[in-house]
């Protein structure tokens, strides 16, 4: 396996285990008169479900509908028996809801539950996969802005906090409501101002999990409320309003300006976060890119040095070859130019008159000689 391949093998794994961390909870935007489709999925098991209930919680708990293996889907109220329709069956684990003429009173938290038989006692109820939150835009003005603030188990979110009635006035306090059933709680108050026996400050926050900012704006100052070490059961609807001077809250609502603040159930980290994920993808192909680049011009540099040198060793072997020749015939003379004591002999004949001539030149007397 090459590098390249190691690298996107890692961030193959890296992407999915990410997009199965982040997929307890996915947000759908649909405006007034559009349809959704919520896709009812379970994991594969023995026995096979024998139904399936698709519920909202939150802004107004209650049972959508009902669908049994192999009959007619039940629904919960009589008016959503016209515009509720289901495709699949529980028996296979899957089944899809679509909801056609939404309205702004679809806006909830929807989640199926699966009912799988457990002969040895009440029958087991079986979550699926995914759960989600149906954000409907209202076309009516002064209909609530609902925005979408995902975070993961251990994490954070941080809430801008408005005015009741965009007035740029002295902020003596600050309010946050949380809405998950039927009517809205607060559950952070804090102000300068003191009346009788009830507390400048109240929360069901502990006081190190909230922090109030703010920031010079175009529009002023401006203030965050950031909420931390956030767990799953924190997800809900979430309105800041601020207190200013002069004036009361005694609304019992959200607010114009709401937040859906999504906790993964994920532990956080940096594959939590879609907007870093996306920075970490284009970064790793950035890498690969880069990679593959310095493979490619190491790989042609390599062959070009391997084309100059065969090149240049042609002639080389052409002057040895006609070199070779020339050497052979310059043998015999060159033996023929090299100076000897035995010029005047040949090869097959002694010369008797200079049989023991010395390299000197001095005669030496022969051994066997009369003296």
């Amino acid at each position: 396996m090459t590098r390249i391949q190691y690298l996107a093998c890692l961030w193959t794994l890296f992407i999915t285990q990410t997009g199965f961390v982040c997929s307890d909870i996915q947000f759908l935007e649909r405006n007034e008169g559009d349809s959704v489709v919520l896709p009812c999925v379970v994991e594969q098991r023995n026995p096979p479900p024998f139904g399936v209930y698709l519920k909202r919680s939150w802004l107004d708990p209650r049972e959508v509908l009902f669908k049994y293996t192999d009959s007619d889907v039940s629904v919960g109220k009589a008016d959503d028996k016209n515009r509720i329709s289901d495709s699949g069956d529980p028996s296979s684990h899957a089944l899809n809801v679509t909801v056609s003429q939404l309205s702004a009173s679809d806006t909830d938290r929807y989640y199926c539950e699966f009912m799988v038989a457990n002969p040895s006692s009440n029958d087991d109820r079986i979550p699926g996969k995914t759960e989600f939150f149906l954000l409907v835009n209202a076309d009516a003005a002064g209909s609530a802005d609902i925005g979408l603030v995902e975070t993961c188990s251990g994490g954070s979110a941080v809430l801008p906090c408005f005015p009741p009635n965009g007035e740029a006035l002295t902020v003596e306090g600050v309010s946050l409501k949380r809405q998950r059933g039927q009517a809205p709680v607060e559950v952070l108050y804090h102000s300068k101002r003191h009346h009788g026996s009830s507390p400048p400050s109240s929360s069901q926050f502990p006081v190190e999990r909230v922090q109030l900012s703010s920031a010079p704006g175009p529009r002023g100052i401006t203030y965050n409320l950031t909420l931390q070490q956030l767990q799953p059961d924190d997800s809900a609807l979430y309105s800041c309003q601020l207190l200013l001077r002069g004036g009361t809250d005694t609304s019992t609502s959200l607010g114009r300006h709401v937040f859906f603040v999504s906790v993964q159930g994920g532990q956080c980290g940096c594959s939590n976060y879609s907007t870093l994920l996306y920075a970490l993808s284009s970064a790793v192909v950035v890498l690969l890119l880069l990679f593959l680049l310095v493979f490619v011009v190491i790989y042609k540099g390599k062959a070009r040095r391997r084309s100059v040198m065969s090149v240049s060793q042609a002639p080389i072997y052409e002057e040895m070859t006609v070199a070779q020749p020339a050497a052979r015939k310059l043998q015999p003379r060159h033996l023929e130019e090299m100076g000897s004591e035995y010029t005047n002999c040949h090869v097959k004949k002694s010369c008797p008159e200079n049989h023991y001539e010395s390299p000197s030149g001095a005669l030496s007397p022969r051994a066997d000689s009369p003296k």
